[in-house]
């Protein structure tokens, strides 16, 4: 019996090799990301959240289009404008529009918003350590190629 029908009580075997890798990757995440999840809780965020955060810290003072911001975030979300709508009540990002065009609105971190993920590089940095520490550089390795390949047959999606 494979460890993940122990794991979920279950008898019957898998409708396919296909089937119980998917679960099995399904029960991972929500297994890993919980750590995390406790983390930005704690702090009055969500993942997504923390995400759009971290996409604008990394536009080092620029800002950045919602359309962007939706097109990098780690999991897909129905409404970016809502999250960044979140965010600016937090007073932890700001909107502008482009002086080159005024049609576009710029989504930019603020000082507070940097503040918060300067408080959060740590104990994130130290959960991926904690969560994924115990497999060697080459099982990461290995790890992240199978994952961009189980991606691929939806690149039309996003990669």
């Amino acid at each position: 019996m494979s460890t993940l029908r122990k794991d979920l009580k279950q008898n019957l075997a898998f409708e396919s090799q296909e089937q119980e890798t998917l679960l099995n990757l399904m029960r991972t995440t929500g297994f890993l990301a919980g750590p995390f999840d406790r983390i930005f809780k704690q702090r009055g965020l969500s993942a997504p959240l923390y995400n759009v955060l971290r996409i604008l810290r990394g536009q080092k003072g620029e800002g950045l289009a919602c359309s962007l911001i939706g097109e990098r975030m780690v999991t897909r979300v129905p409404d970016v404008t809502r999250l960044v709508d979140k965010l600016i009540k937090l007073d932890l990002a700001s909107r502008e529009r482009s002086a080159t065009d005024r049609r576009v609105v710029l989504i930019s971190i603020t000082p507070a918003g940097l503040a918060l993920l300067a408080d959060m590089d740590g104990p994130t940095s130290d959960m991926h350590h904690e969560a994924l520490g115990h497999m060697s550089a080459r099982e990461l390795k290995d790890l992240n190629r199978l994952l961009v390949k189980a991606r691929q047959t939806h690149r039309g999606d996003r990669s």
